[in-house]
């Protein structure tokens, strides 16, 4: 009998534990490549440098900010950073628990705030755009992710945002540029 008892809390055991492996994780900004359009993939003419070249000048003259390129690894990161003046709007009046004159939650505080009582001086939260421009042996695969940042910092949201029709301009931008230069097919 005990043999039995040992056997079936082993099978037990094991079955929770495959279970628990076989499981997918899940990573909101992971990117995956079925998930991706096509168009997110785009073949370019001429050498490396030239398409990494390209590939920074028409992300610059979308708006984004080249932060890294490598021509070896032919991949190009570049971001935008926009304010979101309406997200701001929505800070509950009790906010602060510091005012004109002193505090007023619960509690004898006294004393002069100097803090911002109608939330005249806030700031507003700011979009972060991150795009990537990366070769995938021949292709090359533009990504983009969003994310929306408060101004103390804190993260309201963030996740990939690379359609169809930001891949096709992105990508529409960058045999441009190739054409521009002289090196495109």
């Amino acid at each position: 009998m005990p043999s039995i008892q040992s056997f079936m809390t082993l099978s037990l055991l094991s079955l929770v534990l495959t279970g628990c492996s076989s499981l997918s994780s899940t990573r909101p900004l992971d990117v995956q490549a079925q998930s991706l359009p096509e168009s997110c993939y785009a073949t370019y003419g001429g050498t490396r440098l030239a398409q990494v070249g390209a590939i920074a000048a028409a992300l610059e003259a979308q708006g984004y900010e080249v932060r890294a390129s490598d021509v070896e690894l032919g991949l190009v990161s570049a971001e935008r950073i926009t304010r979101q003046p309406g997200l701001g709007a929505t800070r509950q009046w009790r906010g602060s628990s510091m005012g004109w004159f002193g505090g007023h939650r619960r509690g004898g505080m006294l004393g002069v705030g100097f803090g911002d009582p109608f939330n005249v001086f806030r700031s507003d939260p700011y979009s972060v755009e991150r795009v990537s421009v990366s070769a995938d042996g021949q292709r090359y695969l533009a990504v983009r992710s969003v994310t929306v940042v408060s101004p103390d910092g804190f993260v309201i949201d963030a996740r990939p945002a690379s359609p169809q029709p930001f891949c096709q301009q992105t990508h529409a931008a960058i045999n441009q540029a190739l054409a521009n230069s002289g090196e495109g097919s």
